[in-house]
Formats: structure tokens, sequence, C-alpha cells
């Protein structure tokens, strides 16, 4: 599928979603800025993709909306394309590899492809066929895992730690209180950010 095709269909769920009581074809290809025959093919599209929609006829016509009670029974207050995002970015997380984060949102994923069908994790491979998340290398913090704790659980406490510190191009270690208050992930390196004492 070709991107803008991908895109423009990205579009579609967004304005259904937002649409209190639906959207006919015509508004549809109007927004998107097709014929009404592309419109249709959207709309087929994203139905043989498994999205619940349906056309529910009214006194402006047939109007286009999701089911309401639908497999997908999606965790309030998350919407279709909100699941979706969110899926598309877990790419974006493998950089916290090896920490408690992550597997927190390797659970978050599982859950989330649980709630959406095959047809539309199929879709969704093909969005990031077009649309891809690099990220830069990254190092694995398995090894570090029980001190990034020990500094995360010190951080919401309010409690200074102790630690052996060398920089750098130093030879010896330097034992350092810290009172630290924020974890930072910044370029690709986790940081402890506080005020801290030579000893």
């Amino acid at each position: 599928m070709r991107g803008d095709q991908l895109s423009r269909q990205w579009r579609v769920l967004r304005q259904i979603e937002a649409s209190k009581y639906g959207l006919t074809a015509a508004e549809i290809a109007e927004l998107g800025g097709v014929s009404l025959k592309t419109g249709y093919r959207d709309l087929n599209d994203l139905q043989l993709a498994g999205f619940p929609l349906y056309a529910e006829e009214g006194e402006a016509g047939r109007r286009w909306k999701f089911v309401d009670t639908y497999r997908f029974k999606l965790p309030q207050p998350f919407t279709f394309t909100e699941l979706m995002s969110l899926h598309l970015s877990r790419d974006l997380f493998k950089v916290l590899e090896g920490t408690a984060f992550s597997e927190s949102m390797q659970s978050l994923f599982e859950k989330v492809r649980a709630a959406l069908p095959p047809q539309t994790l199929d879709y969704l491979n093909k969005v990031q066929s077009a649309f891809h998340m690099g990220v830069r290398p990254y190092k694995n913090y398995t090894r570090f895992r029980g001190i990034i704790d020990q500094v995360n659980q010190a951080v919401m406490e309010g409690r200074r730690v102790e630690m052996a510190y060398r920089a750098l191009n130093a030879r010896s270690e330097t034992l350092r209180k810290l009172d630290p208050y924020k974890v930072w992930f910044f370029d690709g390196t986790i940081y402890i950010i506080g005020n801290g004492i030579c000893q």
C-alpha cells in the first residue's frame, strides 16, 4: 500500500472516531480530498483490515461509524488509533531494554496486540513498512537493573543514596552521597541527576 493511501486511511479512522454521529462517504471523500469512489474503497479496505465500521441509515443518508460493542474491547480511555499509534511506537522503547520500564512496556504492547485482531495487525505491519521509527544505538541495561531500581525508588521517596563513582579518565573510585531527583534518559544513555557530596 502506498504511503499517501495509508496516511489518508489513518485520517479517515481519526475523523470517524471524532464524529459523534458518524460521517457519510461523501464527507469522508471530501475530508481526504479524493473521489467518492476512492472514499468507498478506503472504507472497504479498513473493514477488510478488521476495523468495526458499519453504515447506518439516517435522514442525511448512510453514515459510517464504529460498532459500539465489538471484540476490540478497548481499555478506556484509549481509542483505536491511539492503540495503533502505541503499537507502532514500540521500537522507540527498545532503548530501555533491561530496565523495569522495558518489561512494563512489553507487557503493555502484548495487551495491545491481544486487543487487535490479526487483520488489523497485518494492516499495522504495512503501515510500519511505510513509516519506520528508527532509534540510535543504545545500551542494554540488564546488568544495571538493580542499581536503576534502587535509584528510582530513592527518587520517589526523596532518600539519599551512597555510591562508588569513577570518572571516565580516573583510575580510582570516590565514595559519594547523592540526593537524586531524576533518572534521565538522554542520547542513548541513562543519567542520574541530583545533588552530590564527595567523600
